[in-house]
C-alpha cells in the first residue's frame, strides 16, 4: 500500500534544504482541495484517498501534488520531486505543487492558524531553496476557470504572508488585508504570547472579562486565530476563534479555554 511521510514545519525545512532535485524548478503552484474539506481530514487516510482518486479515477501516475498541507499544520509528501505535478493543465512543467486541504471559497472554510503557518513557511523555504521570487508563486485560477486556491484568498495577501514567514514575523489570518490586530496597542502593559500563553489556572468562557481574557485573545491572534478586538471581553468572536483553534489542534471543541486548549496553543 502506498504510504506517505508526515513532516512538521521544522522537519520540512530541514528536508527541503537537504533534498537534491535534478529537474529545474521554475514556479510554485498553490491549490486547495475544495473536497475534501478541512472538516473531512483524517490524517494519512485522507492523503491515501486522494492518491487513489488521482491514480484510479483520473489515471495519473501518482498523486497530483508534491506536498499536502493539512488543517493540523503538518505537511505530507506526495509525488516525486523529479516529476512535474498534475496541477494546472498546460502549465505543469517546472512546477512544485502545494495542495491545501480545505474549501477556501468565500463563506466556506478559512485558511488560518497552524495551517496558514505551515503553508507560508513551507513556500518561503522552497523559494529560498530553489532560488525563486515571489513572482513565481502561481495560483491555479491564473490559468484555469476556477477559484482555486479559493476565492477568499487574494494573491497579494498570500504573498504578503509568505514574506512575513520568510522574515520570521507572525502571519495573520486576516484574508481581507485588515491589519493584524495582535499588533494594535491596548491600554496597559502589552505582553507577548510567550508571557501570556501560560495557563492562568482559570477556565475562560463566553461572558468572561478582564486581563486574562485579553491575554488569551493575544495568544489566539499571534497563532493566527483572529478573536476580534483585543478588549478583554470573551464574546462570540473570541469563542469562535477558540473553537477554530480546538478543531485544528484536534482537541475537544467546546469554545471554552482551559488547560488543554492553552497547552495546544502554546505547543511549538
Amino acid at each position: 500500500m502506498r504510504s506517505f511521510k508526515r513532516y512538521t514545519v521544522a522537519e520540512f525545512k530541514g528536508y527541503i534544504r537537504r533534498v537534491r532535485v535534478r529537474r529545474p524548478i521554475s514556479h510554485i503552484q498553490i491549490h486547495h482541495t475544495w473536497r475534501p474539506r478541512k472538516s473531512d481530514y483524517q490524517g494519512e487516510r485522507t492523503i491515501r484517498a486522494m492518491y487513489h482518486y488521482h491514480t484510479q479515477t483520473r489515471g495519473w501516475r501518482d498523486i497530483a501534488q508534491h506536498f499536502t498541507v493539512a488543517p493540523d499544520g503538518c505537511i505530507w509528501d506526495g509525488r516525486s520531486l523529479e516529476m512535474d505535478p498534475a496541477g494546472i493543465a498546460g502549465h505543469n512543467q517546472g512546477g512544485l505543487m502545494f495542495e491545501m486541504i480545505g474549501n477556501f471559497d468565500r463563506g466556506e472554510e478559512r485558511l488560518e492558524g497552524v495551517q496558514l503557518h505551515a503553508v507560508t513557511h513551507a513556500v518561503a523555504a522552497c523559494l529560498e531553496r530553489f532560488g525563486l521570487t515571489h513572482d513565481q508563486i502561481v495560483f491555479h485560477r491564473e490559468h484555469a476557470a476556477k477559484t482555486c486556491p479559493g476565492s477568499s484568498i487574494s494573491k497579494p495577501w498570500f504573498i504578503g504572508q509568505v514574506r512575513r514567514a520568510a522574515g520570521g514575523q507572525q502571519v495573520t489570518s486576516s484574508q481581507t488585508g485588515i491589519k493584524d490586530i495582535s499588533a494594535q496597542p491596548s491600554t496597559g502593559r502589552v505582553r507577548s504570547a510567550s508571557s501570556a500563553g501560560a495557563w492562568s489556572g482559570e477556565i475562560l468562557r463566553r461572558g468572561d472579562r478582564g486581563a486574562k481574557v485579553r491575554d488569551l485573545q493575544r495568544l489566539l491572534a499571534e497563532r493566527g486565530y483572529q478573536p476580534g478586538p483585543i478588549d478583554g471581553i470573551y464574546g462570540p468572536l473570541t469563542e469562535a476563534a477558540v473553537r477554530r483553534a480546538q478543531r485544528d489542534l484536534h482537541i475537544a471543541v467546546d469554545g471554552i479555554a482551559g488547560p488543554q486548549t492553552y497547552r495546544a496553543l502554546t505547543r511549538r
